[in-house]
């Protein structure tokens, strides 16, 4: 699964610690010069938004109540400038106020596979 396919909990992991949830998104394409992908990054956190705030990561996780809950982009290719402005934009308007972390982290294509 990938951002492209905007309706969709790519996967959903708790943290090393147990003491978080992580919600992961995954993305193999170039992010490019353009911004081409943020309509679909942007569909895509929504989908992420809503999942959590409607409660239905709590009712599909329930050991995941009380948790605090993270959104991690996971990508082959660094985000662009582009990108990264959206991202900061979407944290703290969106993200922060709900009580939601976010990060990133570059992934390789064997990752992929693992």
């Amino acid at each position: 699964m990938t951002v492209e396919q905007k309706d969709t909990i790519d996967f959903v992991a708790l943290s090393k610690d147990g003491n978080n949830g992580i919600l992961v998104m995954v993305e193999y394409r170039s992010w490019g010069t353009v911004g081409l992908l943020l309509p679909s990054l942007q569909e895509k956190l929504n989908t992420y938004l809503t999942y959590v705030t409607s409660g239905q990561l709590y009712v599909s996780y329930p050991e995941l109540k009380g948790k605090k809950v993270y959104f991690e982009l996971r990508t082959i290719h660094p985000p662009g400038k582009r990108e990264m402005d959206f991202l900061e934009i979407v944290n703290r308007m969106h993200l922060e106020p709900a009580g939601i972390g976010f990060n990133w982290r570059i992934i390789s294509n064997n990752d992929l596979h693992a």
